[in-house]
């Protein structure tokens, strides 16, 4: 598999997690050490794609929430 498709999968990986994990799966049972090695990778980065944007909006939601009780009242 050429270079260019293995950042083309990881690239889909992290943007779309649902498509890394999937292919990550199938993948990962497959009989080519190539092919199971992209699977691990591709599941990986779909799960810290997931965990990312979960720390990510948590935070998000503790920015937003902070001002309300900064007013010195």
């Amino acid at each position: 598999m050429s270079g260019g498709l293995k950042a083309l999968l990881y690239i889909l990986s992290f943007f779309v997690p649902v498509v890394g994990i999937i292919l990550g799966i199938i993948w990962m049972n497959d009989e080519d050490l190539e092919k199971k090695a992209i699977g691990k990778t591709c599941l990986i980065v779909g799960i810290v794609s997931i965990v990312l944007s979960c720390v990510c909006w948590f935070a998000a939601s503790a920015l937003s929430l902070g001002p309300a009780f900064m007013n010195g009242y």
